[in-house]
């Protein structure tokens, strides 16, 4: 049974996160020494947002563990969708605009999210994983989540932010089952900007549009961010809820591999949809507290169990899909103890 530690916390202001932060640092963070380097793991969150990460909290959680180790990076990866998080100059920016500019920032998978590392895991769903390329240069793991829910996993917190946040575009393709993609003809332009960045030489023009030849497309998925109308669409597979967990848990599970870990769930400002979303939300429950714990299994029971799980099941979604699967691969163990700090 694991230990995932509790510290509530019901009115959060900058100087109650920023001690919570700092407590937290003084009692977990001997985990790490000074020859680690660290991938803290956050999402920046989308423009138009004001319920993400809270950038005050992570700032007290780095200057801790800026007391133990000499390298310590706040990492992500670019995303499929159009969005300034679509390329890692804008998403860098974004970053920085949204506070979290007290640390290095490093996007792992490139400019355009097409540099990616092969990690083999020989799991159902996949052999291999395609992680973004700059993994290689951290041997931990330091997950930080804001735990919320999700349209299609039911919630969203460190198996989904390590394990979707950190595929490549091609990663995250495979993931979603999305290989094949559509160019709308009526939002073309033909401006053969998807052309000139396609490596696969996967895109050719008939009468003035831009079509997809499928024997050459390597599903990287970069010419849906690239193209300046938006005419590249996503056929999404007939993924039932189920599988995509379950293949979100094997990405998780690829980036863990032979790497120290760590995860802090982060129970504010529960909203009912993903940081992805662009907009304001309203949360659908109080504010809870932060968990942490070296176990990524045990956390998301636990965070799935405080706040109850009526806010994130539905009909089509079992939310503890996730939880159960990432068990059965031995990441971790769904049994826990609360202790209160």
């Amino acid at each position: 049974m694991s230990e995932v530690y509790f510290l509530e916390i019901k009115r959060k202001s900058p100087q109650i996160l920023t001690k919570a932060g700092e407590k937290i640092s003084q009692l977990f963070f001997d985990l790490f020494d000074k020859k680690d380097k660290v991938a803290i793991k956050v999402h920046f969150g989308e423009r138009g947002s004001d319920t993400f990460l809270s950038p005050v909290l992570v700032k007290s959680l780095y200057a801790g563990l800026k007391r133990k180790v000499k390298n310590a990076v706040l990492v992500d990866c670019t995303v499929l969708y159009k969005s300034e998080r679509s390329f890692a100059k804008t998403h860098e920016k974004l970053a920085r605009e949204h506070g979290f500019s007290f640390a290095p920032i490093s996007i792992l998978d490139g400019e355009k999210g097409q540099d990616d590392v092969k990690i083999k895991i020989n799991k159902k769903h996949f052999k291999e994983v395609k992680i973004g390329a700059g993994i290689k240069n951290f041997n931990s793991v330091l997950a930080i989540s804001h735990f919320k829910g999700h349209g299609l996993t039911g919630f969203g917190g460190a198996l989904k932010n390590i394990g979707m946040g950190l595929g490549s575009k091609a990663g995250k393709l495979a993931m979603h089952k999305t290989f094949k993609l559509k160019i709308d003809p009526v939002l073309c332009r033909g401006c053969q900007t998807c052309q000139k960045n396609c490596s696969a030489a996967a895109i050719f023009f008939k009468n003035g549009k831009a079509q997809i030849d499928y024997k050459k497309c390597i599903g990287c998925g970069l010419c849906v961010s690239i193209c300046p109308f938006n005419a590249v669409k996503m056929e999404i597979g007939e993924v039932s809820s189920k599988e995509l967990q379950e293949r979100i848990v094997e990405y998780a599970f690829g980036v863990l591999k032979n790497r120290k870990n760590f995860f802090i769930n982060v129970l504010l400002d529960i909203t009912p949809g993903c940081d992805c979303l662009r907009g304001l939300q309203k949360p659908m429950t109080g504010d809870i507290g932060i968990l942490i714990s070296k176990d990524i299994v045990a956390i998301e029971q636990a965070s799935l169990d405080l706040v109850g799980k009526k806010y994130f099941k539905k009909s089509d979604v079992d939310p503890e899909v996730q939880i159960n699967y990432a068990e059965k691969l031995g990441l971790g163990g769904k049994k826990y103890k609360l202790v209160k700090i």
